[in-house]
């Protein structure tokens, strides 16, 4: 029986080299089960390469990367996905003249196949199958909002709509730790507000542990319990909130060029900053 419920991460000295290049050096971070974690730092600081660590997209030259204590180092991507490993993109990649209806579907149909013969000769189990599958797209569009553009091409939506759509796909996934590489990159400010609920309700839904990778200074502070700066492919601060926005190497390392940004984090709040 698969594992279910937030997993926990455990990421000790990891090391992951590009030729003579050191992306990450040493890298140590806990995310505990059910948090949302966000890494936080200037552009090259190793936070993307860190997700593709975790979500074995790339191979580290030392370290270890534990899932609920079992090490991944042997697991291929795909194997990590099996266990609840599941990461997101900066761009969407979703197809453009499918409806939001019919790319949920195709998701559905990915994590549940059912035979060619079986489905064209509607046998009593591809039809129950069908049905289950219709009802988890029903759930996550009425949980995202996404019902009136139900029937809408995925090309005519914005791109604020069009990455809510993405969430729900990956939602249908089934995450226990979810990896999200800048979520809100390319969207509209005013779209871009209403992502802290929008995450938050997405953790929920889900059930699972979340790592954060975003620019959105305000956005991380206000919808994480723990904060990770990074710099350099180093680790230079982490802790609360709280405790980061106070600490003198990370305002050193990031936050110093957006300390009134930080003042004016919270529930409604508009500041945005940038790289």
């Amino acid at each position: 029986m698969p594992a279910t419920g937030p997993a926990r991460l455990e990421v000790e000295d990891l090391t992951v080299s590009f030729g003579g290049l050191v992306a990450v050096n040493g890298v140590c971070l806990t995310a505990e089960p059910g948090s949302i974690v966000g890494l936080i730092g200037p552009n090259g600081s190793g936070k993307t390469t860190t997700l593709d660590a975790v979500s074995g997209r790339v191979t580290p030259s030392a370290g270890s990367i534990r899932v609920d204590g079992e090490e991944l180092a042997e697991y291929l991507p795909e194997e990590r996905i099996e266990v609840g490993v599941v990461r997101s993109f900066q761009d969407c990649r979703l197809f453009p003249e499918l409806s939001v209806e019919d790319v949920l579907m195709i998701c559905e149909d990915a994590r549940h196949p059912v035979g060619v013969v079986s489905s064209t000769l509607q046998m009593p189990w591809a039809r129950r199958a069908e049905r289950r599958k219709l009802a988890a797209v029903d759930q996550v569009i009425g949980s995202f909002g996404l019902s009136r553009f139900r029937h809408h091409r995925t090309s005519e939506l914005s791109t604020g709509t069009r990455r809510v759509v993405d969430l729900a796909s990956i939602v249908l996934a089934r995450p226990r730790l979810l990896l999200l590489d800048e979520p809100t990159a390319g969207i509209a400010q005013r779209e871009a507000e209403a992502f802290i609920p929008l995450l938050r309700r997405l953790q929920q839904v889900a059930d699972c542990t979340v790592v954060l990778v975003e620019h959105d200074v305000p956005l991380v502070f206000e919808l994480c319990s723990k904060v990770v700066v990074m710099e350099s492919g180093a680790v230079v601060s982490e802790g609360t909130p709280e405790e980061v926005s106070r600490d003198p190497r990370a305002l050193a390392a990031y936050l110093g060029a957006s300390a009134e940004a930080l003042e004016v984090s919270g529930p409604g709040a508009g500041g945005r900053s940038g790289d």
